[in-house]
């Protein structure tokens, strides 16, 4: 069955830059723009975003070697996996310990455990994650204490992403380890634009003649640079304009975005009487 290293066409022993080398070539082979299919465009982000995180691809790995299935969807404590508790106790009902020989009373270990995780919600525009951005955020503790902790959010990063980030929850309890802190990112449009996926999009309302004979205006980026946009003579209400390369980067990758589309509105403007006249025979 098809995995993460079927989709990028690699070894499950691939060096960190062939992983790297190979999601380049394939998104750039599938990207929707390009005349690629879309599904497999997604599919093959979904596999670089796994495999290029070095904790994320040992549970995958783990996942896959003992729990059966794509492993695509994953949800793993790998403490709780190899925890030794687990042998003990059933090879405790047999007799016998792990280590050989027999056992003469069962011995219980508790797990480990740690302090609660902390659950936060981070907004931020469009324009805020165009580009990878650090937040410090001020975080009340379950002590009542405030702390405060930097983090990085990638570019590209999508509305309502989750980041983990460990050793910064509770830690109310000193004598547990101290929980972790996660952080859901709610994107909002922002600037004149609306995101769709990668894609932004934008209005523009230009005047019934303007429409008929072309005219050209001017358009913000996220990233602050001018681009001279010109709508063709005879576009007609709703035409869209396709400004390829310019939209949100796929994931951290800035060299690969998606596009800005801009839906073109046409007004008729009040004509007085002696205007009219002298447009009633064109």
């Amino acid at each position: 069955m098809k995995n993460h290293y079927d989709t990028l066409g690699v070894s499950e022993t691939a060096s960190d830059k062939d992983i790297k080398s190979a999601f380049r070539k394939l998104a750039g082979q599938h990207h929707p723009d390009k005349g690629g299919n879309e599904a497999l465009f997604k599919e093959v982000n979904e596999a670089y975003d796994t495999l290029k995180n070095t904790e994320k691809r040992q549970e995958y790995d783990a996942v896959r070697k003992y729990g059966g299935g794509r492993g695509e969807n994953f949800n793993v404590n790998l403490n709780d996996m190899f925890n030794e508790d687990v042998f003990q106790d059933f090879f405790s009902g047999f007799g016998f310990t792990p280590g050989g020989g027999r056992s003469q009373t069962r011995v219980h270990r508790s797990r480990p455990r740690q302090n609660r995780n902390l659950n936060i919600r981070l907004t931020l525009s469009i324009k805020e994650v165009y580009k990878s951005c650090e937040k410090t955020l001020s975080v009340r503790l379950p002590s009542g204490r405030d702390e405060i902790v930097n983090i990085k959010i990638p570019a590209g990063c999508q509305d309502g992403v989750t980041f983990k980030y460990r050793g910064m929850g509770d830690d109310t309890d000193k004598n547990l380890s101290r929980g972790d802190l996660f952080v859901t990112v709610s994107v909002l449009d922002s600037d004149g634009f609306t995101r769709k996926m990668n894609d932004l999009w934008s209005d523009k309302t230009i005047n019934c003649f303007e429409a008929i004979r072309g005219t050209e205006f001017k358009i913000r980026t996220l990233d602050d640079r001018i681009l001279n946009v010109h709508v063709p003579a005879g576009t007609q209400p709703g035409g869209i304009i396709n400004l390829k390369g310019q939209g949100m980067p796929v994931h951290d990758t800035l060299n690969i975005k998606g596009n800005i589309y801009v839906r073109i509105n046409i007004t008729i403007p009040t004509l007085s009487n002696s205007e009219l006249e002298k447009i009633k025979d064109l």
